[in-house]
């Protein structure tokens, strides 16, 4: 048998067997076997195996037709679970969901969903990072009619409105970014700089559509796990959004899909956004980060009145030293106030369910 199996097939061709008598029992050629007697239904064709029964050889052999067996069974497991639509199957570059409409996006048809009537002409864009065009997202982008403006951009990879702001991550990109640290920063600054921050994981049509296998998947917090550290950092950003895609085509679509009744995103103000300062952040995010997160921690600071305490009160200090009154009027909450003076003057009480 020959590993290569263009040269199996041609010398298959110029020899044209009969009868194939093989000492070495491999699968491979085996298959090769099949496919050129598949070729030619009219011509006979016998293969002879020879080798000692209950042999090395014939275990070896029996034990690749396991194998290759469980490899088919993973595959249709697989294949049952992934969500792919029927005019992606064999002709992914030809979807008519992909086709770019050649009028401008302001003369596109009525809306049913607005009883006929004609929206207004307005052009659908989407920001892109320049790094982004190495990949074939921005293109398919454009093919659904949406206009592509490339920016240099600090903070996230697309904008598809002024709130909505992706960091776009493959599987390796991920794992590494996790293990580096980059995107805890990243996931930062975008909650810092836009009302939606979302972190797209993107998978590729070789890859199966999962972070873990199941067998991996451990029932605890590790730092070691991936699961969990994905877990951990929506627990530290909680407006952090997560999308799935199992390829650029759907994430297209599904970047399609999140622009419906939403502005369109000003390239100028997103090359402003810079991961470094929160000159253009949204209320509340001008602080530095690390202040703002270590006092969102504490017992009884929420989301509502995290923005008091930075602005009247100067540093830690003198907020350990407010009565439990002064602190109530800040928070505007007197459970809340209890709370964070209980902490900060060691009268803790455990929680009861």
């Amino acid at each position: 048998g020959n590993s290569d199996a263009v040269a199996t097939s041609q010398v298959l061709r110029e020899v044209d067997p009969r009868f194939v008598i093989l000492f070495d029992i491999e699968v491979d050629f085996i298959r090769q076997l099949e496919i050129f007697k598949a070729n030619r239904p009219g011509l006979p064709l016998r293969v002879y195996f020879l080798a000692y029964a209950s042999s090395v050889e014939e275990q070896r052999y029996l034990t690749s037709l396991r194998r290759e067996k469980e490899a088919f069974e993973h595959l249709i497991r697989q294949k049952t679970t992934m969500a792919v639509s029927d005019d992606q199957e064999g002709k992914l570059t030809d979807s008519s969901l992909l086709s770019r409409d050649p009028r401008p996006a302001s003369e596109t048809v009525a809306s049913t969903r607005k009883g006929g009537v004609k929206p207004k002409a307005a052009t659908r864009k989407v920001i892109v990072d320049m790094r982004e065009f190495r990949s074939s997202l921005p293109s398919l982008i454009h093919r659904r009619g949406i206009d592509i403006e490339p920016v240099t951009l600090e903070v996230g990879d697309y904008i598809l409105s002024p709130e909505m702001c992706v960091e776009r991550k493959s599987l390796s990109d991920l794992i590494g970014s996790l293990s580096s640290g980059r995107l805890y920063n990243q996931a930062m600054s975008m909650t810092r700089h836009y009302q939606r921050p979302m972190l797209l994981i993107e998978f590729s049509e070789k890859q199966s559509f999962s972070v873990q296998a199941r067998g991996t998947l451990q029932s605890e917090i590790s730092f070691n796990d991936l699961s969990s550290k994905l877990a951990l950092l929506t627990l530290h950003f909680p407006k952090l959004r997560i999308l799935w895609c199992q390829n650029p085509y759907a994430t297209a679509e599904l970047f399609d899909e999140l622009k419906v009744d939403h502005d369109e995103p000003d390239g100028e103000e997103a090359a402003k956004v810079s991961s470094e300062d929160g000159a253009s952040a949204p209320s509340g995010a001008h602080y530095h980060p690390l202040t703002q997160d270590f006092v969102s921690k504490l017992p009884g600071i929420t989301s509502k009145n995290i923005c008091s305490i930075l602005n009247k009160v100067p540093n830690l200090l003198a907020l350990s030293k407010l009565s439990q009154d002064n602190i109530q009027e800040l928070l505007g909450h007197s459970q809340n106030a209890e709370l964070l003076h209980n902490f900060l003057h060691g009268k803790q009480t455990l929680a009861t369910m």
